[in-house]
């Protein structure tokens, strides 16, 4: 099972960064289905989470949630990714830089979720499995529902460039994130990555529990794989975020990051510095 969420972040800390849009997911084994719901209702239960209060990255001014602390709120969101961890859940986030490529966001969240669709259908075929997508419901109404999934038949039935439809054996689908533990974890780690790609504190927090959760290429890489920028200028994010110090293309590791080698590609926005303010940032500095 693929439980997908979209987020986005228009308030980003990052110099040469703009309104950033995103979609992810995670992949969910067939065991873990019921396993992850029963460790999650355990950390509920935990840390007092009111019962039928949904988990989310920006929770309502009146919830348990939005009045915790800070260090509580960030423990919270550990262990649910540690959770999902143990549980052997993977995850894929596409992030997009509007500040590097403009396009309107009408136009830009069909394209990520294509590139999306392309990791969930390479995970799949990786492990010669097939899978369903279910989508958080869309804001605005019944209407709106119907008109996404409309939009999104053709990437189940015809796939795309890169990804044949027959690993995911059905249209995608909808569900209310209120009632489904799954969608909650989407959330998450969607909105988590995204503010992690825009230099916010909460987001950078969690990179180490979102690195060893995203999948990874042949090379052992998140890069691209579990998370994938765009446009691909902003590759060195990785080097920042996650500690990586080469990006694949093919069977080819290209290093990111300040390097001295000389086959290094020059002038990238992120290569020399992470682009937050201040030199007593925890990314300014190499790992």
């Amino acid at each position: 099972m693929i439980y997908i969420d979209d987020s986005g972040q228009k308030e980003v800390r990052r110099r040469h960064m703009g309104e950033l849009v995103s979609v992810g997911g995670v992949i969910v084994p067939e065991p873990a289905v019921a396993g992850f719901a029963t460790a999650l209702d355990g950390i509920r239960a935990e840390f007092e989470i009111p019962e039928g209060e949904e988990l989310k990255w920006k929770p309502p001014k009146s919830t348990f949630q939005a009045k915790a602390t800070g260090p509580l709120i960030t423990e919270l969101r550990q262990r649910m990714l540690q959770a999902a961890i143990d549980s052997g859940i993977k995850s894929a986030v596409v992030v997009w830089d509007r500040g590097h490529v403009p396009w309107e966001k009408t136009r830009v969240e069909p394209e990520i979720l294509k590139y999306l669709y392309e990791r969930i259908a390479s995970y799949l075929r990786e492990r010669n499995d097939v899978g369903i997508i279910i989508a958080d419901q869309p804001g605005g109404g019944r209407k709106d529902e119907v008109k996404w999934l409309a939009d999104t038949l053709g990437l189940t039935r015809e796939g795309t460039r890169f990804a044949t439809p027959d690993r995911v054996v059905s249209p995608i689908l909808t569900a209310p994130s209120h009632h489904v533990p799954h969608l909650q974890l989407a959330d998450l780690v969607t909105a988590a990555t995204t503010a992690a790609v825009a230099g916010q504190p909460a987001g950078m927090k969690l990179a180490k529990w979102l690195k060893e959760l995203a999948r990874t290429n042949a090379h052992g890489l998140v890069g691209g794989t579990g998370v994938a920028l765009w446009p691909p200028d902003l590759v060195d994010l990785h080097y920042w975020i996650f500690q990586e110090t080469h990006y694949a293309k093919g069977s080819t590791g290209h290093p990111i990051g300040p390097s001295d080698n000389p086959f290094s590609d020059p002038g990238r926005t992120y290569q020399r510095d992470d682009g937050l303010p201040g030199p007593d940032s925890p990314t300014s500095r190499p790992p």
